[in-house]
């Protein structure tokens, strides 16, 4: 066969593909925009749309949502076209449905007779939200399946659905999209899967309603998006911890009153938590009772042996009924007492929700009421105490020794993910520090072997609230070596409003002092003076353009030379606030930080988006 031919032969494959692609596009169409789906509905439209959103993305990795919509050359046409025939056929064929999955479906009629055009999202489902309407009917069209792209007017109707059955039906649809997903070159498919995990991270963002939450995590508790690729399995269970702890917080939210932004129409609130007194309810053994619907309340008298943490008084190992604990004390002021033991049994309901491990947060175990004094203590469990095991030690305490550039990036790596993770749950921490990363430590002192700093834990919630308008925003107390790493907006009296923007700034000066390897205390003092009583907030407020300064003298003068590019320009990121900073100088990517192709659209990334994309590239 001559040349031509040849070439002929392959755009003519990769057009087929197209159809094909086109045609199983209809088909999820079709299946999630059907009505009677019955009382199951949002889990199974949740998995629907997981397997159509994981094939346009793979379409678009393949090069079929492109402006030709020519199939990468480097990709197996036949290959490809013999699985998208199949599944094609597995999504539109409703007489194999019925036969091999005994799943009934029926067209119903529909009007012609207007000039709107009709909705193709899925008739619930939040993952329906992540390809547009519009990307939909751009695909049909442009294969030819559409007359124009308002004319789509097919309807089905579920006749019968069997639960079991649709799972079943899914996980054959799964199987083919992962052969499609094992046609791509190892790069692309981690490249993929990260783009994906961040839609699923907005998905979960944009949801209004607990069922929505619910459905989502069912979905992603059941095979991961890349069954081969253990990273999924983790990312999975990872979001669906995620998805849990935002119902949680929506929960909490809805039994408070609804924020301003959310109608008391779109919740659908979980059996919530009882926040009244009441609800700490006290057993015969002074601790309350189990119970799902109340805070547990803890015995004072039981708290012994508490040993504060180094340069923290309000923190510190103890024992409650012999068993080591971690002790978290948070002061009760006058004012506002109400609302703010409101605050504290919410959070004490997400510190004692089951998390995945990436949260790095240790478990509540429930709360202690000093009667003689104005304050309650978080009672935390503690991780199984290996040999030699000593108290957790505050980072602030521990910039000393000569850790690898290598171990520092994991650190500031996991520390920022775990902000983020509870960023995406809905959850701001507000008394980010380097004295509340905690250092899970054994008992040897020689070096810093990898072990010490690869178990950070976040602490310090005490002023932890949802990110909701209508929240009250709790000041710590005023101290200048604390307020140090404060965003200048977030002090003085009154303040503006807490926002996860000031959270990041706070994280961007903890990476700072990983960078450094020093206390930020060290880092600021040629420009103020730490050791008066009162420091004037005109002085603190000179802190953020000092640490933004990369003069000779100022704040970022050397991270670059000790950290590399990718990390001085995330961290210059979270200090200023803009995300512009977060581009890789050395990766040669053309469209800007906060842009993300993913599903034929762009998404926004937010700034911690790209800090722990941009991190997760550093490798030393």
């Amino acid at each position: 066969m001559d040349p031509l031919s040849v070439a002929g032969l392959g755009l003519g494959t990769a057009s087929l593909a197209f159809q094909l692609f086109a045609g199983c596009v209809k088909g999820f169409v079709l299946l999630s925009t059907a009505h009677n789906l019955g009382k199951d509905s949002s889990t199974l439209l949740c998995m629907l749309n997981l397997q159509e959103l994981q094939l346009t993305e793979w379409a678009r990795r393949a090069g079929l949502l492109s402006e030709n919509h020519e199939l990468d050359r480097r990709l197996n046409a036949i290959v490809v076209q013999s699985v998208l025939t199949e599944l094609e056929s597995l999504l539109l064929d409703t007489e194999k449905i019925k036969s091999r999955y005994r799943l009934g479906l029926k067209a119903i009629a529909t009007s012609t007779e207007t000039n709107t055009p009709p909705d193709l999202r899925p008739v619930g489902g939040a993952l329906g939200m992540a390809i547009s309407d519009q990307l939909r009917r751009d695909i049909m069209f442009q294969a030819g399946l559409i007359q124009d792209r308002n004319s789509f007017t097919q309807r089905l109707r579920w006749a019968a659905v069997d639960k079991a059955r649709f799972e079943e039906y899914i996980g054959q649809i799964r199987l083919f999209i992962q052969e499609l997903w094992n046609l791509l070159d190892p790069f692309r498919h981690d490249e993929m899967v990260s783009g994906l995990q961040m839609v699923l991270s907005h998905v979960i963002g944009m949801c209004r309603q607990v069922d929505e939450l619910t459905a989502l995590k069912e979905t992603l508790q059941h095979p991961p998006i890349v069954p081969s690729l253990s990273s999924s399995v983790n990312e999975s269970s990872l979001l669906a911890s995620v998805a849990d702890i935002r119902a949680i917080g929506m929960s909490i939210g809805a039994a408070s009153g609804p924020s301003p932004s959310t109608s008391p129409a779109a919740l659908s609130p979980l059996p919530t938590q009882e926040r009244s007194s009441s609800s700490l309810t006290q057993g015969s053994s002074g601790d309350s009772m189990p119970s799902t619907n109340a805070v547990v309340n803890l015995s004072i008298a039981n708290i012994q042996d508490f040993v504060a943490t180094q340069g923290n008084p309000e923190m510190g190992i103890a024992r409650y009924n012999g068993e080591v604990v971690f002790i978290e004390w948070k002061q009760l002021p006058v004012f506002a007492r109400s609302k703010i033991m409101a605050r504290v049994q919410d959070l004490a309901i997400l510190l004692s929700a089951p998390k995945h491990p990436s949260f790095r947060a240790l478990k509540c175990k429930g709360l202690a009421r000093d009667p003689d004094a104005p304050r309650i203590a978080f009672v935390f469990e503690m991780p199984p105490a290996p040999e030699g095991f000593q108290p957790p030690r505050p980072l602030r305490t521990m910039f000393r020794g000569n850790p690898s550039v290598t171990q520092r990036l994991d650190l500031a790596l996991k520390i920022t993910q775990s902000v983020r993770y509870f960023h995406m749950s809905g959850w701001l921490h507000k008394n980010l520090q380097s004295s509340n990363i905690l250092i899970l430590v054994s008992g040897d002192e020689s070096g810093y072997p990898e072990h010490q700093l690869a178990c950070p834990r976040l602490a310090g919630f005490a002023f932890s609230r949802l990110d909701s308008a209508s929240e009250l925003s709790e000041q710590p107390s005023s101290d200048p070596q604390r307020d140090i790493y404060r965003h200048p907006e977030a002090m003085g009296d009154p303040s503006e409003s807490f926002s996860a923007i000031k959270d990041i700034y706070a994280l961007g000066t903890i990476l700072l002092e990983i960078g450094e390897w020093r206390s930020l205390k060290s880092l600021v003092e040629r420009i103020v003076n730490l050791g008066k009583s009162d420091v004037a907030l005109s002085q603190l407020a000179k802190i953020k353009p000092f640490l933004l300064d990369e003069e000779p003298n100022g704040g970022l003068a050397t991270l670059r030379f000790r950290m590399g590019e990718v990390y001085a320009s995330v961290t210059q990121m979270m200090l200023s606030g803009d995300i512009r900073f977060g581009v890789s100088r050395s990766s040669g990517e053309t469209k800007n930080a906060g842009e993300t192709e993913s599903s034929g659209e762009l998404f926004a990334p937010n700034l911690l988006d790209v800090a722990v994309r941009e991190l997760s590239r550093c490798i030393i």
